[in-house]
């Protein structure tokens, strides 16, 4: 048994250092369930409850344009408490956005794009 756990260490290890390789950040978000990890998200649940969570916001507002940052921390901190609700804190959020709009619903893609513009913006 402790040789599967030394494995999947390794394993998990490899996945690390290529998404490092592949420049994994906000233009190119490669690994959602990996990012989570490093949250300590480890319920591979999570992950489809935020893409589940993220075609709810986009079908269900009035203006899927006007959706803030702050809108999405607020729904994926009620799924994952460890992403923060701080403002300073949204790059997480962001990334999370950026994943779903690239790998998983196309339509929350052009949020991701604004986001990230206005975080770099921020950054300046």
């Amino acid at each position: 048994m402790d040789e599967n756990v030394e494995e999947m260490k390794m394993l998990k290890k490899a996945m690390e250092e290529i998404v490092l390789y592949c420049d994994n950040g906000l233009d190119t978000p490669i690994s959602l369930s990996l990012y989570l990890q490093i949250f300590d998200i480890t319920d591979p649940a999570v992950k489809d409850k935020l893409i589940k969570k993220s075609k709810e916001l986009i079908s269900t507002a009035d203006d899927p344009q006007k959706l803030t940052v702050k809108d999405f921390q607020h729904e994926f901190h009620k799924i994952a408490s460890q992403i923060s609700l701080e403002p300073d804190e949204t790059a997480p959020t962001v990334y999370i956005v950026n994943w779903i709009g690239m790998h998983a619903v196309p339509e929350v893609y052009p949020l991701g794009v604004r986001f990230k513009r206005e975080l770099e913006a921020l950054d300046m």
